[in-house]
């Protein structure tokens, strides 16, 4: 379930920064900019009260971005502490176990005659 989770969130995420990028490159430059390579006509394509709608969507869309930002860090830090060697699985206990010989010894040399 929490993969599901995760990859609806990491999806959302995706879609998210492509229309906020694509948000924010439609918006008409106060001074040069891209709007001048694309042609200097992308405020006239969609209306007068495009930058209106364009600034009210980057706003959106970046809070979105925020929040969706924030709740993938809480999952992947949770699902990273779960799966941790110092959490107490059982790879934690293995691991002094075979650490009690030296480096480079398999096992200690005995002398008899």
């Amino acid at each position: 379930m929490l993969s599901f989770f995760t990859g609806l969130l990491y999806t959302v995420e995706i879609i998210t920064c492509l229309l906020l990028a694509g948000a924010v490159l439609l918006q008409k430059p106060k001074e040069g900019g891209l709007g001048g390579v694309i042609g200097g006509a992308g405020g006239d394509v969609f209306g007068a009260d495009a930058g209106n709608v364009l600034v009210k969507a980057t706003s959106i869309l970046g809070g979105v971005f925020l929040v969706v930002t924030l709740l993938l860090a809480c999952v992947t830090a949770r699902s990273a502490a779960d799966q941790s060697v110092m959490s107490g699985s059982s790879a934690a206990q293995e691991a002094p176990a075979a650490q009690d010989a030296p480096a480079g010894q398999d096992a200690p040399a005995q002398s008899g005659s």
